[in-house]
């Protein structure tokens, strides 16, 4: 769904500058900052060689001023490091353009409390008719694959643990 939110033209045409980085497991301020900076600065060498972290921060804050992002922080599993996250986050806070968004994507509740850059929303999955037919158009290559009994059944068996 981010995924497709961040790909609409009408998205686009809104923010100045669009983001996305893979938070990942391995949450890092310093590495989440250089990701960042590769989609807001022209110029690589404007931070390439920079590790101090409060020098990064700067650079970031100047390459989005007076402009509307949208930063994806997509796959976060982090919800120890506060601290980390509030100095990641403190430049596109203070950015003075209204419109900016920050949309974390995870499976965590205490990720999305965390952050709290908006309330939460909770996706179900799909009902388990719904599923099987998504999952035929995967894995045969269309949902309305009625072929190998066997490859069914064990097809029914994958998609109901998976859910």
């Amino acid at each position: 769904l981010a995924r497709f939110v961040y790909r609409d033209q009408r998205i686009r045409d809104y923010f100045d500058l669009q983001i996305w980085v893979c938070v990942s497991t391995k949450f890092n301020e310093v590495r989440l900052t250089l990701e960042i900076l590769e989609h807001v600065c022209e110029d690589k060498q404007e931070y390439e060689n920079i590790s101090n972290f409060n020098i990064l921060q700067e650079i970031l804050m100047r390459n989005i001023r007076n402009k509307r992002f949208l930063l994806v922080l997509d796959d976060t599993w982090e919800d120890k490091d506060r601290n980390g996250w509030t100095k990641l986050l403190a430049p596109l806070k203070s950015n003075q353009v209204n419109g900016c968004m920050v949309l974390a994507t995870t499976r965590s509740t205490s990720v999305a409390k965390m952050i709290g850059t908006m309330d939460e929303v909770r996706l179900s999955g799909l009902d388990e008719k719904g599923f099987w037919l998504f999952f035929k158009g995967c894995a045969f290559g269309n949902e309305n694959y009625e072929g190998d009994p066997s490859l069914q059944s064990i097809g029914k068996h994958i998609a109901k643990t998976l859910k």
